[in-house]
């Protein structure tokens, strides 16, 4: 996830500036930002236009801070100056307003035209704040790209043990008598405000955090099995202070660091069941039977299985248009109670009844109860995991 120039609008130094021009450049990625106050050398300048570009020193993606004071009172060299930054692919421009007040219309409408972004603010935000601001997202985002790497080495199964231990060490630096993890991902966080949420995440010295896959996994450490429940409580609701819409899979708790890898693909597991279960807080030891029918998700066991259990009842409802379905789902969720599930349905019990007696003699088990309550509850799993897949 790439820095833009829009991620700086939603930090607090940028909380009060103003895009004058090229709005629909924000989207424009920031690979470097410096400080430029320099007029543009006449030898620059030469054939610089839209199809012939020398940007000499810039490069594509740089971002400049700037008070144009050097060309605050010539017009002719304000144009040629923002056309130079305009044609070099940089990304944009943040125009402290301390000698200038208002761009000319023709500087914002070549801005405009070339979705150059330019920003304004207040002269009294410091230039270097602005620059660190900006630098420290840009770090924070190529640290996380390499510990993405470190993370998708990690949960791959044919890891060795001692590289487990190795990428454990270089992830999580400080671990404790045990260890937990947690992975969440909130919907549409801009990268201003997942800058917030991570600095707020890191002044935990027992979490230790990286942004991973759109979403954040956070290593728990912690000398108490019990404390456990506290870093939870501690980390929704900081969560929850940034947004009220995520999803969050926690894994068992863990004291060998060598089933980091494990601890970690608990997590994310527990993560993607959410969709699956209904539910967006998930901890991976109450996901029961999920836990073993997840992970063979692509296999042709699952497939199978659903063939021979969840397909005739599916095709019985199409061809008669009947509500098995609906109806054994009810009937599990009451734990077979014929009663709560007519009730539910607003049925009469005697049409529940037939209904079940009509499944069981479509999958031929009839005669076995229990192992059609099995068999069906695994089926209906396994559909929801099949679903959640398409």
């Amino acid at each position: 996830m790439s820095v833009k120039v829009i991620d700086l609008l939603d930090t607090k130094i940028f909380s009060d500036a103003k895009v004058i021009a090229g709005k629909n450049g924000l989207s424009n990625i920031i690979n470097r930002i410096s400080f430029n106050d320099c007029e543009i050398r006449e030898d620059e300048l030469i054939n610089l236009t839209e199809k012939h570009k020398k940007p000499g020193v810039t490069r594509p993606g740089d971002f400049y801070v700037s008070s144009l004071y050097l060309v605050k009172d010539d017009l002719q060299k304000m144009k040629d100056y923002f056309r130079y930054f305009i044609f070099s692919d940089s990304s944009g421009m943040c125009i402290i307003n301390e000698y200038v007040d208002e761009l000319h219309s023709d500087i914002i409408a070549i801005a405009d035209e070339h979705n150059f972004p330019i920003i304004a603010i207040d002269a009294e935000v410091p230039y270097a704040e602005i620059i660190q601001t900006t630098m420290e997202m840009i770090l924070f985002d190529q640290s996380n790209t390499i510990a993405e790497m470190r993370i998708d080495r990690l949960i791959d199964r044919d890891i060795s043990k001692s590289e487990v231990i190795q990428s454990a060490r270089h992830i999580n630096g400080h671990f404790s008598k045990y260890y937990s993890s947690v992975y969440f991902k909130p919907h549409s966080l801009s990268l201003g405000k997942e800058h917030l949420l991570s600095k707020s995440l890191i002044q935990n010295e027992d979490f230790t955090v990286i942004n991973y896959k759109s979403g954040y996994l956070v290593i728990l450490n912690h000398d108490k099995t019990k404390v456990l429940d506290q870093q939870i409580n501690y980390l929704t609701t900081l969560v929850k202070a940034h947004t009220e819409d995520f999803k969050m899979g926690i894994s068992n708790t863990f004291s060998k660091v060598e089933l980091f890898n494990v601890c970690v693909r608990q997590c994310i597991s527990a993560f993607e069941i959410s969709d699956i279960i209904g539910k967006p807080i998930n901890f991976y030891k109450d996901l029961n039977v999920y836990k073993i029918l997840y992970p063979l998700k692509s296999s042709k066991q699952l497939e199978d299985f659903h063939k021979e259990i969840y397909e005739p009842l599916l095709e019985y409802d199409n061809y008669y248009k009947s509500d098995l379905i609906i109806t054994l789902k009810t009937y599990l969720k009451y734990d077979g109670d014929y009663k709560k599930t007519a009730e539910s349905l607003h049925q009469h019990s005697n049409t529940i009844r037939y209904r079940i007696l009509k499944a069981k003699k479509i999958l031929e088990l009839e005669n076995n109860h229990f192992n059609f309550i099995e068999q069906i509850s695994i089926a209906f799993k396994i559909h929801k995991i099949l679903s959640s897949n398409k």
